[in-house]
């Protein structure tokens, strides 16, 4: 009993202190997402502006793919296909970059680790704030897609951040364990990465589950993705509530939650063998 006692007051502990050292330096640390920002452009002539224009590069690649292509112009929902696409795959893009970063995130700042002492449950969160930032932009090119297809926008929008917070937080909780991971055993990243590539195929991004086939229902309830990215469509697109996906947002938010703590109690366990790993 008293050893049970002790491992929930260490499970409580490594959330507080993660949470705090997040809390505690958030100006540091969107001072660091800024600086990871400028450096993914630095040296080019437009620099910030190119989160603007790769999201509008992307969605021109689409179009130009499955509109022009393809001749796919079959509407969802009453909804043209490739707008349905944009919506879905920079949703997908977000989460895909900021996993795939974060996960490296503590072996590309090392050399600052090494020679100083750090906060160290910042250094993923800066990745992740960094992409959210690009997120944010590319969303402004994805309302112009939209109001320029003439689709309306539905009166559900304002539940958006909902998603995009919801997104934040269940990449944040994998990039604390996945950045944990690979300083231990670096092919994590590599195993992760086709990992990702096998769920963008299952995950409606490029398609809609056929509703009548029940295993593909299932797959789409428990997918945390399959979540988010209904939810981003649902609430531009189609003025749909968070009650017609109850089930699904409450797996999403147990795997998200159990994601985080596990996140927090493997950061604080391993993080005093990072210095001697890296």
């Amino acid at each position: 009993m008293q050893k049970d006692v002790k491992l929930d007051m260490g499970v409580f502990q490594s959330i507080k202190t993660v949470v705090s050292e997040i809390w505690n330096n958030k100006v540091r640390l969107f001072r660091l997402a800024r600086y990871e920002l400028k450096s993914q452009h630095g040296g080019t002539f437009f620099g910030f502006l190119w989160n603007f224009l790769n999201p509008a590069l992307q969605i021109l690649v689409y179009w130009f793919v499955f509109a022009v292509g393809l001749r796919r112009g079959d509407d969802i929902g009453g909804v043209p296909y490739i707008v349905w696409l944009v919506v879905g795959i920079i949703c997908w893009y977000y989460m895909n970059q900021a996993m795939m970063g974060a996960d490296m995130s503590i072996i590309n700042f090392s050399d600052v680790l090494k020679r100083m002492s750090f906060p160290i449950a910042i250094v993923p969160t800066k990745t992740v704030a960094a992409n959210l930032i690009t997120h944010l932009c590319s969303m402004v090119i994805v309302f112009a897609v939209v109001l320029i297809s003439g689709t309306p926008i539905s009166s559900s929008v304002w539940l958006l951040p909902y998603y995009i917070i919801a997104a934040t937080i269940f990449v944040l909780g994998y990039s604390l364990i996945a950045s944990a991971i690979n300083v231990l055993f670096r092919d994590f990243h590599n195993i992760m990465n086709t990992v990702l590539r096998f769920l963008f195929f299952v995950s409606p991004v490029m398609w809609q589950p056929d509703e009548s086939n029940s295993l593909l229902h299932i797959l789409m309830i428990i997918n945390p993705f399959a979540y988010i990215l209904n939810g981003y469509r649902d609430t531009i697109l189609y003025g749909w509530s968070l009650s017609d996906s109850l089930y699904s947002g409450l797996i999403f938010w147990a795997v998200t939650i159990v994601m985080f703590v596990v996140g927090c109690v493997l950061h604080m366990k391993l993080r005093h063998k990072f210095i001697d790993l890296l």
